[in-house]
């Protein structure tokens, strides 16, 4: 099979915009016939945009339970009351999603503490630690969704894939993890650097943003790509079964362009795909995660995934059938 290919030659350094034009140019050259038309011709990156949704709709308000003075002043014994002045300053009304994750995994910490502490306290500690515990799983919600860091991840429209290392898939694999782990494993001892470390690196490489939309290039390019073969007589080109000397060029354009630097791109969203996928399920089954949330993780690595599969497919088995019938082998 001409996929098995995939994986035997390295991504050049082109710009993959720039790559499918110079490859349907030159297909166009050979054939003396212009690549767009009507039909075919639309923009590119432009209209690749990932449409990530409003933080206004992501974010899940939750409530402060209310203390009073007088309870607040019997805790004198534990920190809790320390951490409920912290929550209470301007800067802490205002804190980041990351921050005040932590700074709820500390609450409920210092309230499982009191409680043991302070048994007279124990019957309104224990309310306050059911409450925290039933909010905890959508303060994570709003990290994982409103951060600024995440944002950037899932939605960055400035880069497609030119290659991925294999740095930057660990890396993102294991910080998606991390933060997956935050809410299947709850009472684990958070670290806040630890926390904003992982987020600074999905920030930095941005690769479910950069694989989607190139995924996005891809489905539409060389669907126009195979769309436009369709429609030339190339098949007329092989009289009695043998390649005529366009048939030759057309197969040196598409070793030179497909096979040596669109295929490979097209093995790295593969690698990433499967290596990413099942996050993104586990992601989207979390039920406290907004349905818009939850639906861009599903479209994007399912649905638009296939588009993608299906787009290289055709444009391979299209090239397949015109190298048979002319008796032409793409690896020659």
């Amino acid at each position: 099979m001409l996929l098995s290919i995939l994986t035997l030659f390295g991504c050049g350094k082109n710009n993959l915009e720039k790559t499918f034009e110079d490859y349907q140019q030159r297909m166009a050259n050979v054939l003396d016939t212009p690549f767009s038309n009507t039909q075919l011709h639309t923009s590119t990156s432009s209209s690749i945009t990932l449409q990530y949704p409003t933080k206004r709709e992501l974010n899940t308000v939750i409530e402060t339970p209310l203390i009073d003075v007088k309870q607040f002043f019997a805790l004198d014994k534990c920190d809790v009351n320390v951490l409920i002045a912290q929550r209470n300053t301007p800067l802490g009304r205002t804190q980041l999603p990351s921050v005040r994750y932590v700074y709820e995994h500390k609450m409920l910490a210092s309230l499982a503490r009191c409680s043991k502490l302070m048994p007279q306290q124990r019957e309104n500690l224990n309310r306050w630690i059911s409450q925290k515990q039933t909010d905890l799983p959508f303060v994570w919600a709003n990290l994982i969704q409103t951060s600024k860091e995440t944002i950037n991840a899932f939605s960055n429209n400035s880069a497609f894939i030119s290659s991925v290392s294999a740095t930057d898939l660990q890396q993102t694999q294991s910080a998606l993890s991390y933060l997956l782990d935050l809410k299947t494993h709850p009472q684990a001892t958070i670290s806040a650097k630890k926390l904003e470390r992982n987020l600074e690196q999905l920030a930095k490489i941005h690769l479910p943003a950069k694989t989607w939309r190139t995924q996005a290039l891809m489905a539409k390019e060389l669907t126009r790509t195979t769309t436009w073969l369709k429609l030339q007589p190339l098949f007329k080109q092989c009289p009695n079964g043998q390649a005529s000397q366009k048939i030759t060029y057309l197969k040196n354009v598409f070793t030179l362009f497909f096979i040596e630097k669109i295929q490979p791109i097209g093995s790295d969203l593969n690698r990433v795909h499967y290596t990413l996928s099942p996050i993104y399920q586990s992601l989207s089954e979390q039920p406290e995660l907004h349905k818009s949330f939850r639906r861009l993780l599903t479209e994007q690595s399912i649905t638009a995934f296939s588009t993608y599969q299906y787009a290289m497919k055709e444009h391979v088995l299209f090239w397949q059938k015109l190298f048979k019938h002319c008796s032409i082998s793409p690896n020659t």
